[in-house]
């Protein structure tokens, strides 16, 4: 049979929240996942109804129970009497009504199981065979006796629940062939379900919730149903069982709450406190009468916010509505000798191994915890103590990482290296990122440098050819003949095919720089005065901001002046020839570059295309208007001379080129200068 619960692994997250209040410590953590133990789990439900991301699943039972339903003369159901506090704005009898429209033939009530049982208990108090009894209608108790207090399963009453008793009643006095289907708001109730002791009288459980889910896949709406009622049958006392104090009630046992020997209580921390101190022999009391949850009313699969009192209201309601017509009720006038409400319990206690001293102070060593103020105790990873943790850790059940404050102080320390290192690792990751960069487009350039060099010589003499040709025919032509417009044509196209054929020579060509020192700033103004009269900048302003104190740089001066005449006219091009080009020169920050940058006002460069901009052949102009070879060339012209193009721009707010050149004194220690330098 599979687990009652299980972890939904995607959904869990590390909160703990399910360690902390498991009261059987059913929790083991895997990879940082909350998994349920199944051997340990008591199915008590705490740690379904405390997950905040609801990462518990509970067995699901509505499949098997549509599939017993296919036999609807045989499968009936049982409901339990804490119904009318699932269903607070619904008349009970409606319930019943719409139960038995999904398929069960029958509908019985496990207050009447109650009933037989509180007859036992009654009897079993009278006798005094047993000097000290815990009552065992909830499994979850029982369950946590069986495996962490063994010593106690002698003291519990070896008796039924009401859910067992009604199904031996149905099975031995009314079809011993039914199915029986038990609903309530019990998830251990599926474990009891499966227990060998008591098995094969209930073939399903249903929760409150499973019960509802299967009204909305049958599309059956309770409230607009007639009211009916229960088969079999009366229950009379029983339906106080889901009540704390219930069973007293319907077992007829005077209780005072100045009398010491019965104790009453529920909820977890109260009952496996009793428990202990119980096992302890501290206890007086002749009858324990222990529920996990606040009465079965307040059960983890009754699926509203009603407080506890109101839910208790709705079950007294319902049970005064009914007494005028089971007032007659009596179990005297059954005769039930033969039927078994008796139980056995087992021992499955699992003895787990206790690591010593020095094993403790390992593991609360492995997260920082070398002295005894530094056990915080905080609670935060679900245990009471982080020696109860270290515990657990050395059982396999909690890993060591699970501790917060440790946690919290190695990220705090990883934080501070981080920042210490951070501008180291900044310039890392911008030198490794530029270096990427440069890699990638060095490979374009030598991509296309091979081929233009096959290019180049295979296609420059067919085009002088061609073009030759074409004037001579041209001369031939009168200027009104058709075909001196096509012959014109042709050599237009030729020679803008020549262009480019120069343009890939140029890129290809591998020439040794004629450099010398020079003045970045005089080149710049020099380039700058041949183009300022030019029709192009009429309606461009030019603004220099030009830093006096730069360095001297070792270049080629022709090609830094290509170089800034094909940024400049990219820039007046962008700008559609008005508005304001900034040129500005200055330092790298450790002073080893000198830079040049062209900030235009133009429409700005796009992320995508701003990756392709250095591509050989690549133009954001029309056909015709350019080889898109100009950036490739000024770019391999740089790298010649060490240095690097650097591009910033965003769509609409312009765009700015910036030329980084090596400083002449640094370039003294790169290059030996074997003749005079030429001083400019």
């Amino acid at each position: 049979m599979l687990p009652v619960v299980t972890t939904i692994e995607t959904k869990c997250k590390r909160c703990y929240s399910c360690i902390r209040n498991c009261p059987a410590k059913a929790i083991k953590v895997e990879k940082g996942q909350a998994m349920v133990i199944t051997e340990r789990c008591i199915a008590c439900g705490y740690c379904v109804k405390v997950c905040p991301q609801n990462a518990k699943k509970i067995r699901d039972d509505i499949f098997p129970t549509l599939n017993l339903l296919s036999s609807k003369s045989r499968t009936v159901a049982v409901l339990a009497p804490s119904f009318p506090a699932a269903f607070p704005d619904l008349e009970p009898g409606k319930i019943l009504t719409a139960i038995r429209k999904l398929g069960f033939s029958r509908v019985y009530d496990v207050a009447y199981g109650a009933d037989l049982i509180s007859k036992e208990y009654r009897e079993l108090l009278d006798s005094n065979i047993m000097p000290f009894i815990i009552s065992s209608p909830c499994p979850a108790v029982v369950n946590y006796i069986e495996k962490y207090y063994p010593i106690l399963t002698m003291c519990l009453a070896p008796i039924v629940s009401p859910m067992i008793a009604i199904g031996r009643y149905i099975s031995k006095y009314i079809n011993p062939d039914a199915f029986i289907v038990f609903i309530g708001p019990c998830i251990a109730k599926k474990k009891e379900m499966g227990d060998p002791k008591v098995t094969d009288v209930i073939n399903q459980v249903l929760t409150f919730d499973e019960l509802k889910e299967l009204f909305t896949k049958k599309n059956i709406q309770p409230g607009n149903e007639l009211p009916g009622e229960f088969d079999g049958p009366n229950a009379h006392r029983g339906k106080l069982f889901p009540v704390s104090g219930g069973l007293l009630k319907s077992a007829e046992l005077n209780y005072d709450i100045t009398d010491n020997d019965i104790i009453v209580t529920e909820g977890r921390d109260r009952v496996l406190e009793i428990l202990q101190k119980a096992s302890e022999g501290q206890i007086e009391a002749k009858f324990l009468d222990l529920l996990f949850c606040e009465g079965c009313i307040n059960g983890p699969k009754i699926d509203n916010n009603l407080s506890v009192f109101v839910k208790k209201d709705k079950v007294i309601n319902y049970i005064n509505s009914r007494v005028e017509e089971e007032k007659e009720f009596t179990l005297e006038n059954f005769d039930l000798s033969g039927l078994d409400l008796g139980r056995k319990f087992t021992n499955e206690y699992k003895d787990e191994k206790i690591p010593d001293e020095n094993e403790i102070k390992a593991i609360l060593q492995l997260t920082g915890k070398s002295n005894p103020e530094d056990e915080l105790n905080c609670g935060a990873c679900g245990y009471i103590s982080c020696r109860e943790k270290a515990i657990a850790v050395y059982q396999g059940l909690a890993e060591a990482e699970m501790c917060l404050p440790y946690m919290l102080d190695r990220l705090e320390k990883v934080q501070n290296e981080l920042q210490k290192s951070n501008i180291e690792l900044k310039e890392s990751l911008d030198t490794l990122k530029k270096t990427q960069q440069q890699l990638i487009q060095s490979e374009r350039l030598a991509s296309i440098g091979e081929l233009a060099a096959g290019v180049a010589h295979e296609l420059n003499n067919p085009l002088g050819g061609v073009l030759i040709f074409s004037s001579l025919l041209l001369e031939r032509k009168n200027i009104s003949d058709p075909e001196y417009r096509d012959l014109k044509k042709i050599i237009e196209e030729t020679e803008r095919c020549r262009k480019i054929v120069h343009g890939l020579l140029d890129f290809s060509r591998q020439s040794r720089l004629q450099a010398a020192i020079a003045d970045l700033n005089k080149i710049l103004i020099s380039t700058l005065t041949l183009i300022e009269n030019q029709v192009l900048f009429q309606n461009i302003k030019i603004v220099r901001e030009l830093n006096p104190d730069i360095h001297k740089v070792f270049v080629d001066v022709g090609q830094i002046q290509q170089i800034v005449l094909n940024i400049i006219f990219n820039a007046a091009e962008a700008m559609d020839g008005k508005g304001t080009l900034i040129v500005k020169t200055g330092f790298s920050p450790d002073k080893k570059f000198v830079l040049a940058s062209f900030k235009d006002t133009g429409t700005g460069i796009s992320a995508e295309l701003l990756n392709k901009i250095f591509d050989p052949f690549f133009t954001t102009k029309p056909p015709g208007k350019g080889t898109g070879l100009g950036l490739s060339i000024s770019y391999g012209i740089i790298k010649k001379h060490k240095g690097d193009i650097i591009v910033d721009s965003k769509p609409g707010k312009g765009t700015t080129f910036t030329i980084k050149l090596p400083s002449a004194l640094v370039m003294q220690d790169t290059y030996q200068l074997n003749n005079k330098i030429v001083q400019k």
